[in-house]
């Protein structure tokens, strides 16, 4: 068993390798957005609200349907579900630079490369790769999770480069085949699925871990184990995904992700017309969002690893304490004359940025097994996508209605602050809900 055991550990790096060329993929996808949203407005002469809708319809396309790819992930793997994605990201969008009106590109790239974007994002991620490194997870999936500011370091420029130089159209064929074959291929041929072990007590208590043999189906009445001691085995008989939602613990997760993600969307899509309202120059508003991303390739393995040290809440609470404290920062002494809280709000959003999603991702790797976390991440993905659509448009609004965004602000605050409750809450469930692991310490040696 030793020599079966290194072997999955070793082929676990190669897992990680693949994950973060996922989330690089994924974060040159979402980092296209801006400058997408100018060429498509200048190009067709759409109204500003007529060019959102195609950005909002693949919010709302990746709210409603994560919970499926979740359950396809489960059922598939990610050996088959991510090159299914990645082609899917290929054909929208060079389907999309064939169009002229407004309906085909909201199927081909609203609906079909924003599903395809959603099977390899962060949430299937964290489904596939938390599960190799039980001991680790929360440091190797910040690890990972710094591929995605990365891919935006690399794909906005060059993205606005192409746009510039030969076109949109053009610029969707290329970007559209760099993807699939960023996705595709790798993935197809190197991708596993998670070692599948469990726990058997030998004569005289010793705990030993073992290949896990065949196993019937999970009875349809049997709810899903949680774990709230420590991590879930690897593997544990698939659950129908109707009792996966009757766990408390799924919908605090949930929740934690839509209030954090709205309390951050009701902000960042409007900070640089916070600042510029503030009197700061645009090109270094603009500057000071993107040097949040820089120091969010730091930040987010910081994050995940102290996780694995001071415990998921606790990470979460210091993570998000530190996003209410540059909110704050930014709405009281943002004056447009001193420099000082640029810097640090840099230095505070970039720390806590993406913190919310890797800490949870690692949370729901504790507390279920591998064959129930796909439809547990797409669950939480569904409330992430809400965020996303609702967040900028609630913003927007009670901008409009006040002139300011003290209203919105504060009440990113008060979200971001639910959000913290919403994860302790999943800690005390999660000690109600499901019998625990009496070997996880054994678990944790043997893997």
């Amino acid at each position: 068993m030793v020599p079966q055991a290194r072997h999955s550990l070793h082929y676990g790096w190669v897992i990680f390798g693949l994950s973060f060329l996922n989330l690089v993929t994924e974060g040159g996808l979402k980092s296209t957005v801006p400058v997408l949203y100018v060429a498509l407005r200048d190009s067709f002469q759409w109204s500003a609200a007529i060019t959102s809708s195609v950005f909002s319809l693949a919010g709302l396309v990746g709210a409603l349907g994560a919970p499926l790819l979740g359950q396809l992930l489960d059922r598939w793997g990610p050996r088959y579900l991510f090159p299914v994605g990645g082609l899917l990201i290929g054909l929208g969008w060079c389907a999309s630079s064939c169009v002229t009106d407004l309906w085909p590109l909201l199927l081909f790239y609203s609906v079909v490369a924003t599903i395809g974007e959603n099977s390899i994002s962060s949430f299937t991620t964290a489904a596939t790769l938390a599960p190799w490194f039980p001991r680790t997870r929360g440091w190797m999936l910040g690890l990972a999770d710094a591929g995605s500011p990365l891919g935006a370091v690399l794909f906005l420029p060059l993205a606005q480069w192409l746009i510039s130089t030969i076109g949109w159209r053009v610029t969707f064929r290329i970007l559209g085949a760099v993807f699939f074959l960023m996705v595709g291929p790798a993935n197809f041929l190197l991708q596993r699925r998670p070692p599948l072990r469990r726990i058997v007590t030998e004569p005289g208590g010793a705990a030993v871990p073992q290949t896990l043999p065949p196993t019937p189906p999970a009875s349809p009445s049997a709810a899903p184990p949680t774990y709230p001691s420590g991590s879930a085995p690897a593997a544990v008989e698939p659950t129908p995904w109707r009792q996966i939602v009757r766990q408390p613990p799924v919908w605090g997760l949930v929740l934690a992700r839509l209030c954090a993600t709205l309390g951050t969307h009701l902000t960042s899509v409007h900070l640089v017309a916070f600042f510029i309202a503030a009197g700061y120059d645009p090109v270094l508003a603009a500057a000071a969002i993107a040097g949040v991303g820089v120091v969010s390739v730091v930040g987010r393995p910081l994050s995940g690893a102290l996780s694995d040290v001071l415990g998921r809440e606790v990470m979460y609470t210091v993570g998000l304490g530190m996003h209410i404290g540059a909110i704050l920062l930014v709405l009281t002494v943002g004056d447009g004359q001193r420099w000082w809280p640029l810097l640090l709000f840099v230095g505070l959003a970039g720390l806590s940025d993406g913190i919310g999603g890797l800490v949870v991702g690692a949370k729901a790797g504790d507390l279920f097994p591998a064959t129930s976390l796909g439809v547990v991440m797409g669950l939480v993905q569904m409330g992430r996508g809400v965020g996303i659509m609702a967040g900028p448009l609630l913003g927007g609004l009670l901008f409009d209605l006040q002139g300011n965004y003290q209203m919105a602000f504060l009440l990113a605050v008060a979200l971001v602050t639910v959000a913290i409750g919403c994860m302790w809450g999943v800690r005390w469930t999660a000690g109600q809900a499901g019998p625990s692991c009496a070997s996880l310490a054994e678990l944790k040696r043997g893997t």
